[in-house]
């Protein structure tokens, strides 16, 4: 039987153009009507929204959706809300020292042309260069903010990385002019457990509290960024519940004498990215704080009310020293030579796990141009003229080992040989008795248990395991303008030699990276 001929759609330009007219007629029927019901107080009804079908499969996600949407949207009116607050708190604090800006604009205006006017003032080849380092500026503007939680602060808690814990820790001198001043108690906390191996976290615990109490913790409520997704951590913080038990202990025991305190401030601080501002939202269990994945975050420093017997006091990260190249504390698009960090992790890491990460062939050891090299042109990271792009390159392996895409961890040192978590040995006895009171108090065996049950079993070999013998390279320079910032003796002076070292440092940088010889990929 042949098919019948579908019935074809074209038609008269007469009937088309007919169709054209009566639906412009319509809609200016429509429009009109609109009008005379607004002027005669009409109220049309509006279509009601069916909402999604039951059929609709994925409607429960749809929902889940929709309400996270409204959740951020009420959480930027808060945010919104809390930063108008704290320009007319800023313009009334203003007016009361006698000045003369009405309006929070004009109070903004008149700082940017002051940031203006300090900039111009500066030496040429440091303002063209762009070579000081971002550690001095988190220091100059950060080590004040310390301060004032350091002499506001009953007991101290210093956040250590679980990854580094010696290369993220305040050097020793610098922990004994904190604890100099009188009531001051320091507890280490031991955070981001869930990115390293479990017997790793128990060989840790070992040897810091031979030096002062110790805390193991997962504060992120989010999940790590890695690689596989069977190696992702879960979203719910571990330990809090007895580092909140140690603080309520200290708050009945923590006044002079042994007395109770009506009220305990607890201080957090420690370097950019190790997760302060996390710990007090774990503690508080809302977002009293902003949390980022990127370093400096927090500029200064901020109060949260736990209860009414504790407050928290969050402070901004503060780079010690420039040197300490392996931290996660300086984000790595605002450094302007990537390449030296990159070149410290190619020296404390197998090649191999890096090899197999960025799906590189085998480049000799030690070389970091030839690494960067091949990871640029693995990246599709060229330049005109097919040349890789290192600084780019060195940027990408930095935004990966900080992020947790590189999972590593840096083996504890041999208790007995490890003289680098005490300071002298009046301070280890005393710290010896504190660390054993605690234990009696808190039943730390049992708080151990309870974390280390929480944590997945990973092995050793799914990690990049750094050499021993992680020791921060700060200077005596480093560590005496540290000391006379927090002390109060600190002259506006200091910050000149800085500048000069940190020029010669870039100078040599920029001179290595052009001396730098490009890979030939004709091998590959």
């Amino acid at each position: 039987m042949v098919k019948k001929k579908g019935k074809s759609k074209r038609t008269t330009l007469k009937d088309k153009y007919k169709i054209d007219r009566r639906v412009k007629e319509t809609h200016l029927k429509r429009k009109k009507q609109a009008k005379r019901d607004e002027k005669a107080g009409k109220v049309v009804p509006k279509k009601k929204d069916p909402g999604i079908p039951n059929s609709w499969p994925f409607k429960q996600d749809l929902l889940k959706d929709i309400q996270r949407t409204r959740e951020r949207q009420q959480q930027k009116q808060v945010e919104l809300k809390e930063k108008r607050k704290n320009e007319l708190k800023m313009l009334r604090e203003h007016q009361e020292q006698g000045g003369s800006a009405r309006t929070v604009q004009e109070l903004v205006d008149r700082a940017s042309q002051s940031q203006a006017a300090f900039e111009e003032k500066q030496p040429d080849n440091e303002m063209s260069d762009g070579t000081v380092a971002a550690g001095q500026a988190s220091r100059r503007a950060y080590l004040r903010e310390l301060k004032k939680v350091v002499d506001s602060a009953d007991v101290l808690l210093q956040v250590l990385d679980a990854r580094d814990p010696l290369g993220s820790r305040i050097h020793p001198t610098i922990e004994d002019t904190i604890l100099a001043q009188a009531d001051k108690r320091m507890v280490l906390v031991l955070n981001k457990i869930d990115l390293v191996p479990k017997q790793v976290v128990a060989d840790w615990l070992q040897v810091l509290r031979k030096s002062h109490p110790t805390i193991a913790i997962k504060a992120s409520q989010e999940k790590s960024v890695e690689e596989h997704a069977d190696a992702a951590s879960t979203s719910i913080p571990v330990g809090m519940d007895g580092l909140l038990q140690l603080l309520k202990n200290y708050a009945r025991t923590g006044g002079t004498g042994g007395k109770s305190k009506t009220t305990i401030v607890v201080g957090i601080l420690g370097y950019p990215n190790v997760g302060k501002s996390s710990i007090i939202n774990a503690l508080k269990r809302s977002r009293a704080v902003g949390v980022s994945s990127r370093p400096g975050s927090t500029a200064s420093m901020q109060e949260v009310v736990l209860d009414r017997n504790v407050r928290l006091l969050d402070s901004p990260g503060v780079v010690f020293n420039d040197k300490s190249t392996l931290l996660g504390c300086v984000d790595a698009h605002s450094m302007d030579d990537p390449i030296p960090p990159v070149e410290a992790i190619l020296e404390r890491c197998d090649h191999s796990s890096l090899l197999m990460t960025y799906n590189i062939p085998t480049f000799p050891a030690g070389n970091v141009m030839v690494f960067l090299a091949m990871v640029a042109k693995s990246h599709g990271r060229v330049l005109k003229g097919g040349i890789p792009d290192k600084v780019a390159a060195a940027r990408t392996v930095l935004r990966d080992w900080n992020s947790g895409k590189i999972p590593y961890y840096t083996p504890a040192p041999d208790i007995e040989m490890d003289d680098s978590t005490s300071n002298t040995n009046n301070s280890n006895n005393t710290q010896a008795v504190i660390v054993s009171q605690m234990s009696k108090e808190l039943n730390l065996e049992k708080l151990d248990q309870e974390v280390m049950n929480s944590l997945e079993d990973r092995d050793e070999m799914d990690f990049v395991q750094l050499k021993e013998g992680s020791k921060k390279e700060t200077t005596s320079m480093d560590v005496d303008r540290a000391v006379k910032i927090l002390k109060g003796e600190s002259s506006g002076n200091d910050d000149d030699g800085d500048d000069n070292m940190d020029l010669d440092d870039g100078k040599k940088k920029r001179s290595k990276l052009n001396e730098a010889d490009d890979y030939d990929f004709d091998d590959m």
